[in-house]
């Protein structure tokens, strides 16, 4: 299926890009928020990690599924119809919360569990929406685009998420995002995107069976280098997600002393840093590719260490909130030099009737890792408070030792598909 458009910002582009950064950036809100707002009434990192990890359990299931739906349905549909339910579903939370006030943990964990299995069907869409309307030599650049409204919506979400929290408490946030969903559904309705219709006369648990199959064979068979893309997407999952979603506010709440507001900025703060990633890709452009893999993948791990480095030695309590903004800015920059030479080189190598499938696979991944990593460090870091130096320390060392066994693999890789 060829691109509808010999320009990278084409109109359909332009509308998916904007529909993004407000789709993104009450998702951000809300998944920022919910769980802090939960550490914040219990104390407990234990808690929080459970939360955490619980809720994206979802999208696991449906990133998979809507992977099949990306390629068998209308993206735009699709899209515009899941914004409408998050819509309903955050107007929803808002009466029942009022109504259930005494049972308001197991409220958000099910409301964090509906909106993820959402987010887990829309994002395939989107990605799998994006080879088909620029041209696949401009997809670096593309992934860069939407990496940049990524950022931006994680840069904005938590700072407004931890203000909006402090001052006026958990309601105005859902107002906030009720309104980008809405918003964020009108404008799905002026995307064209190119469909062509798959015949199948099988049932719709065969059909997943039977396409989820032809992604894992395609993966294992004819690519295999996405196999050792699902592997750093599990350590970086697993790792990163404990130690940077969990630990540090864990870490800026408990040993630091901080408030809440001090996590949104931080968070605001690391994301605006990511931008140093996303202008090294752009400025690299398609000389950028999985080779440079291993060395990105280093620095995500070492990033970690200068947070463990705050707990291990006497350090004055801002010089330390400072060291751990710092690390935190490494980390998310080099996230993007990881993610988008990857995704990139998916979208190129992936047959069209198989692109929404892949990328849907490739969606679920990094969510279930990040699951078994919150719930890791939920537990760890408050189990072991006195030595969460150690557990940081050791998630920095996984990542080195993937990086070693796996490095040789993407040098040889071909990249020039």
């Amino acid at each position: 299926m060829e691109s509808t458009s010999k320009k990278l910002w084409n109109k359909n582009f332009s509308l998916l890009v904007i529909g993004q950064l407000i789709s993104i950036f009450g998702n951000q809100v809300l998944n920022f928020a919910l769980p802090l707002y939960i550490l914040d009434i219990s104390g407990s990192p234990a808690l929080f990690g459970v939360v955490l990890g619980v809720s994206f359990l979802p999208l696991i299931i449906t990133s998979p599924i809507g992977g099949v739906m990306a390629d068998r349905l209308k993206k735009r549909r699709i899209m515009f119809w899941l914004d409408i339910t998050v819509t309903a579903i955050i107007l929803l939370y808002i009466i029942v919360s009022v109504i259930f006030t005494a049972a308001i943990v197991p409220i958000v964990i099910v409301k964090l569990l509906a909106l993820n299995a959402i987010q887990g069907m829309y994002m395939p869409a989107v990605q799998a929406s994006v080879s088909v309307i620029v041209p696949s030599e401009k997809l670096i650049k593309a992934n860069t685009a939407t990496g940049t409204v990524d950022t931006i919506s994680n840069v904005a979400a938590p700072a407004v998420a931890g203000i909006l929290y402090t001052g006026f408490g958990l309601f105005p946030i859902l107002v906030v995002c009720a309104i980008c969903f809405a918003v964020t559904a009108i404008m799905d309705l002026l995307i064209r995107i190119p469909y062509e219709k798959q015949q199948s006369s099988e049932s719709v648990i065969q059909m997943v069976k039977d396409d989820m199959s032809q992604a894992f064979q395609f993966a294992v068979k004819e690519r295999p280098i996405l196999l050792r893309f699902a592997a750093i997407d599990i350590v970086a999952g697993i790792m990163g997600g404990g130690v940077i979603v969990v630990g540090i506010p864990v870490i800026i709440t408990g040993h630091l002393g901080m408030g809440m507001e001090h996590v949104g900025i931080a968070r605001a703060i690391a994301w605006a840093g990511a931008f140093i990633g996303l202008g090294i890709v752009s400025f690299l452009g398609e000389k950028l590719t999985i080779k440079s893999v291993p060395l990105s993948f280093t620095v995500f791990g070492l990033a970690m260490v200068p947070i463990g480095a705050v707990l291990l030695f006497d350090i004055p309590y801002f010089a330390a909130y400072v060291i751990i903004v710092v690390a935190d800015i490494i980390y998310f920059s080099t996230l993007y030099l990881l993610t988008i030479p990857v995704s990139a080189y998916i979208q190129k190598i992936t047959p069209p009737d198989l692109i929404g499938k892949v990328m849907g696979l490739f969606s679920a991944l990094p969510v279930l890792a990040g699951g078994i990593g919150f719930l890791l460090a939920g537990i760890l870091f408050e189990r072991f408070h006195y030595f969460a130096w150690l557990i940081i320390f050791s998630a920095a060392f996984i990542v080195c030792i993937t990086v070693l066994l796996l490095r040789r693999d993407f040098k040889e890789e071909k990249v020039d598909v």
